[in-house]
C-alpha cells in the first residue's frame, strides 16, 4: 500500500466526511504516492496496451491520422496531441510512421514520471496538461481511468472510514436517481476531458479509443496490478490502476453539446480491417513462406509469432473489443475508414 496514498484519501474523509467515488479515483491513482505518479505501462509494467502488443497497432493507425491529415487539408505543420502518453510507445511508433508528413507530436501525461521518460524521444515536446491548437488529439486508453461517480438507485456510493479501513458508505443522489437494484457510472473525469477538447480544438479531430460499450458503462469495476485483475479497489489504494468501461453514448452525447460531431464509434477490428491490416497480416505471410524458402528458420518463426500476437489487437474477445470514437469539429468529413 502506498502510504502517501492511503493517508491523503483519510485526511480528505476526516476533513469532509465520505468523499465520492471520483475523488477517491483523483487521489488513488493521480495524487501524492498515486499509482500513475510512476509510468505503470509495459511489459515491465503493470499492464499493456495495443502500441505494445505489436508495432502495426502505430502502422494502422498511422493510417488513420494520415485520412485526417487529408481531411484536414494537409496543415504544415500537422499538430498531434497524444493525452495520455505513458512510456512513449505509441509516439514513437507514429513517429516512424509518419515521418514524411511534418508532424509537431505534444506527449501529454499527469505523471512526472511519464514526462521525464517521454522527454527523452527525440521530436516530443512533453507537456502535463492539453494545450490549445492541436489537430488531432489521441486518447488510447485514457477515459476508462479518468475518475467517475457511482450511484445505486437514490443513492451514491461514496468513500468513507471504518476503523481506519476504506469502506463504501451509501449517501442520499442529489440528481435523477437510477434503477433500483442497478449500478450507474457517472463519467464525470471523461465529460471535463470532452469539455477540454470542446475548447481546445480549433479546427480538428480527436480519437478517443478504450474498453466500453454503448449506453452503458461496460464490466465491474476493476484494477490491474502486475499484470494481473485487482478486484478489490479500495484495499490498496495507490498499487493499482481503477477502471471500467466506457459508456460511449453518454462520451458522444456529451461531445454533441459541447459542439462537436460525434462519429459512430466501431470496435478496433472494424478500423483495424478497414484500414488494412488484413493486406498486413498477407504480406506478412508472403514475408515468412520466402525465409522458409531461403532457409532462414530462424527470423521466419520470428515473422509467425509477430503476426501471432498481432491478431490479438483484432480479436473481438481481446483487444480487438476495444472501441473507436471519432470526434470532430463541425464541418469536417467523416474519414474513410469510418465509412
Amino acid at each position: 500500500m502506498s502510504g502517501r496514498a492511503v493517508e491523503s484519501i483519510r485526511r480528505a474523509i476526516r476533513e469532509r466526511g465520505p468523499i465520492t467515488f471520483a475523488e477517491y479515483m483523483e487521489l488513488a491513482l493521480y495524487g501524492p504516492g498515486g499509482f500513475y505518479e510512476r509510468p505503470p505501462v509495459g511489459p515491465a509494467g503493470d499492464f499493456v496496451t495495443s502500441p505494445h502488443v505489436h508495432p502495426v497497432f502505430g502502422v494502422m493507425l498511422g493510417h488513420a491520422i494520415r485520412d485526417l491529415f487529408e481531411a484536414l487539408d494537409r496543415p504544415a505543420p500537422l499538430r498531434i496531441a497524444e493525452v495520455g502518453a505513458g512510456d512513449g510507445t505509441l509516439a514513437m511508433g507514429l513517429l516512424r510512421e509518419l515521418a514524411d508528413v511534418g508532424v509537431e507530436y505534444e506527449a501529454i501525461d499527469v505523471s512526472a514520471g511519464a514526462r521525464s521518460e517521454l522527454s527523452t524521444i527525440h521530436g516530443v515536446r512533453v507537456r502535463s496538461e492539453l494545450t490549445n491548437g492541436p489537430h488531432v488529439v489521441i486518447a488510447n486508453e485514457l477515459l476508462d481511468n479518468l475518475p467517475f461517480r457511482r450511484v445505486r438507485g437514490r443513492w451514491e456510493v461514496r468513500i468513507g472510514l471504518e476503523d481506519e479501513r476504506l469502506v463504501e458508505i451509501e449517501t442520499p443522489w442529489g440528481g435523477d436517481p437510477v434503477e433500483a437494484g442497478r449500478e450507474t457510472i457517472v463519467p464525470v473525469g471523461a465529460w471535463a476531458f470532452v469539455d477540454r477538447l470542446a475548447t481546445v480544438l480549433i479546427r480538428g479531430y480527436a480519437l478517443l479509443i478504450d474498453y466500453g460499450d454503448i449506453g452503458s458503462a461496460g464490466g465491474e469495476i476493476h484494477g490491474y496490478r502486475d499484470h494481473r485483475v485487482v478486484e478489490d479497489v479500495l484495499a490498496d489504494p495507490g498499487s493499482s490502476d481503477v477502471t471500467v468501461g466506457v459508456d460511449f453514448a453518454s462520451i458522444a452525447r456529451h461531445a454533441r453539446e459541447r459542439g462537436l460531431v460525434a462519429f459512430t464509434s466501431v470496435t478496433q477490428h472494424d478500423a483495424m480491417v478497414a484500414l488494412g491490416f488484413e493486406q498486413w497480416l498477407r504480406e506478412e505471410l508472403d514475408r515468412q513462406t520466402v525465409l522458409l524458402d531461403a532457409r532462414d528458420g530462424l527470423e521466419a518463426v520470428r515473422t509467425w509469432s509477430g503476426r501471432s500476437r498481432a491478431t490479438l489487437l483484432v480479436d473481438p474477445a481481446a483487444l480487438g473489443r476495444l472501441r473507436w470514437l471519432l470526434l470532430a469539429t463541425p464541418r469536417l468529413p467523416r474519414p474513410r475508414w469510418l465509412s
